[in-house]
């Protein structure tokens, strides 16, 4: 007969489920910020008379240092609010990359759906589990997108898992949601039913202005940031946690930071019997099977190893515990590490020569920066591809570059006028950006003296598709909801010969020293499929270049 295992312990059981519970929590709390965001434009917020926004829904990016690194390489200084990473960075210290498995919400989200991945023998998910040496890739992206941020360029944003899973909620899981449940509510709305009318009055007070958009969300351009953010998690179907384990660099940057981290895993080989549990259950592939060496850079504190382990042969302890067998980090070459280093310094010159649109050198007309913006050299410098100066936009006026802002800007956010304009009162997009991309303006900057107020670009008129210009039929709507102050638009009546009747109308002009590029003209205009009037980048406040006349 077998003698009876001993078991886990019952405190590596309860860690193993304070992380669960932890996990849980900051989940909820990021979903929460990201529809608490949404929500500032539904009933009982008015975006035109609140000067702050009332929660930190930036507070998961505060906490990012490799965003943190990034602008400081990028630019030779921090914003006072990144300095909160600061605590990620001390806590790998003591625990590497527990911050992966306790906190992030991106690596929730892997660790959810591995755990949900068609079934798979005892054998096949030990297997999936094994060190592998793709690992490496991911210390080697580390690398290349802190060269590109130290040759001036935040293309890590696109990788940053905070940004990445703030970013994929934001514009593409928001949006569907909006969708279907604006859809649900038109539906039921128009039935004859009265149960079914109350069930739909109901669920619109419920999700009005929280999960519905007012005035309907649009991710113009987003089809792709909705399958790279997709495909991340689907990957996790095949390869546990594939993006923590092989792509995700805060997750490299953490694991270097720990790699002598305080605490470490002791291995009993004499009282292992070898039954695989631990490296099938490890959510790290940190090899915790006893005989073996345990990947420090690796192991993400899951407990999921120690809460398993029915011989009681693996424990965490303080540093030394490990007795020699534990790799502090990957096993990196110096042609790996030099041709990573070569390919971040190579990829900004790559990415800003002949990748534009527009002629090189000269601003392609549509990508219209945020009100606050900085000069687009220092913006792509800091700019992490978040998207919270996207879904906080009261109008959805703003969405994620796809080439107006060439190669290098790719998700940076622009305004596309004919979805949304600038609403000239409102300042949420300056108030949420964690890196200082976007500066932070008041209303008085966007409303007041016209020789100093914020301009986002100028509207120009095109008469072979204007009304009054080009078929001699009144219309003057781009006047009536300019919210310029003077109007930047003026009338001039004329009368003109259209096909033999005298007609006497308004033609509208533009007043450039009055426009401050916001959009309405050009969101209102009738003309429905290409506007008659339409915005762009020229005279920009941000730039001393971009300008009507040098």
């Amino acid at each position: 007969m077998h003698a009876k295992k001993a078991g886990p312990e019952k405190r590596w059981v309860r860690l193993r489920q304070g992380r669960r519970v932890s996990q849980l929590v900051f989940l909820v709390l990021f979903f929460a910020l990201i529809f608490a965001t949404a929500g500032l434009t539904g009933a009982g917020f008015d975006a035109r008379n609140s000067a702050n926004v009332p929660w930190p829904v930036e507070a998961f990016l505060n906490i990012d240092p490799l965003a943190m690194i990034t602008v400081g390489l990028s630019t030779f200084s921090v914003p006072q609010t990144l300095l909160w990473s600061l605590i990620i960075l001390a806590s790998a210290v003591f625990l590497g990359r527990g911050f992966c498995a306790w906190v992030c919400p991106m690596g929730t989200l892997n660790h959810g759906m591995s755990e949900i991945r068609p079934g798979l023998s005892k054998k096949q998910k030990r297997m999936r589990n094994q060190v592998h040496p793709a690992r490496k890739i991911k210390y080697l992206i580390l690398v290349s997108v802190l060269v590109s941020a130290l040759f001036g360029s935040a293309v890590v944003g696109i990788l940053d898992p905070l940004s990445l899973i703030t970013r994929g909620v934001a514009l593409t899981i928001l949006p569907v949601t909006n969708y279907i449940l604006s859809s649900l509510v038109g539906v039921t709305a128009q039935s004859n039913s009265i149960a079914v009318q109350q069930l739909s009055d109901g669920l619109y007070q419920a999700t009005h202005g929280f999960l519905v958009h007012p005035g309907g969300l649009l991710t113009a351009g987003g089809v792709v940031l909705a399958l790279f953010f997709i495909g991340v998690l689907v990957a996790n179907r095949f390869i546990p946690r594939f993006w923590c384990r092989y792509a995700c660099p805060l997750g490299a940057l953490l694991g270097i930071a720990g790699r002598f981290g305080l605490f470490a895993l002791r291995k009993d080989e004499d009282k292992c019997t070898h039954c695989g549990k631990c490296e099938q259950f490890c959510s790290g592939a940190a090899s915790p099977v006893p005989g073996t060496n345990w990947e420090r850079a690796e192991c993400d504190m899951c407990m999921n190893c120690v809460a398993v382990c029915q011989d009681n042969a693996l424990k965490f302890g303080l540093f030394g515990f490990a007795d020699g067998t534990a790799n502090d980090g990957p096993d990196l070459k110096k042609r790996q590490l030099m041709g990573s280093a070569v390919t971040g310094a190579l990829l900004v010159p790559v990415m800003r020569s002949g990748c534009l649109t527009a002629p090189v050198g000269r601003p392609h007309p549509a990508c219209i920066r945020p009100p606050g913006a900085v000069a687009e050299a220092e913006f792509l410098k800091r700019c992490i591809r978040c998207g919270q100066c996207m879904k906080i936009c009261p109008n959805n006026a703003l969405h994620p570059a796809v080439n107006e802002a060439g190669l290098e800007g790719l998700w940076t956010p622009v305004l596309v006028p004919r979805v949304g304009y600038c609403e000239p009162t409102c300042t949420l997009c300056t108030q949420v950006c964690p890196t200082a991309a976007i500066k932070r303006v008041d209303e008085t900057q966007k409303t007041g003296d016209s020789a100093n107020r914020v301009r986002l670009g100028t509207a120009f008129f095109d008469r072979g598709r204007c009304l009054p210009w080009a078929m001699g039929t009144p219309c003057t709507v781009c006047e009536e909801f300019c919210p310029a102050s003077p109007k930047a638009i003026r009338l001039e009546e004329v009368t003109v010969d259209v096909y033999g009747k005298t007609v006497t109308l308004l033609r509208p002009y533009i007043d450039p020293a009055n426009c401050i590029g916001c959009g309405a003209c050009e969101n209102v205009c009738p003309v429905h499929d290409r506007a008659a009037v339409r915005v762009t980048s020229v005279g920009e406040s941000r730039s001393e270049q971009n300008k009507l006349l040098l």
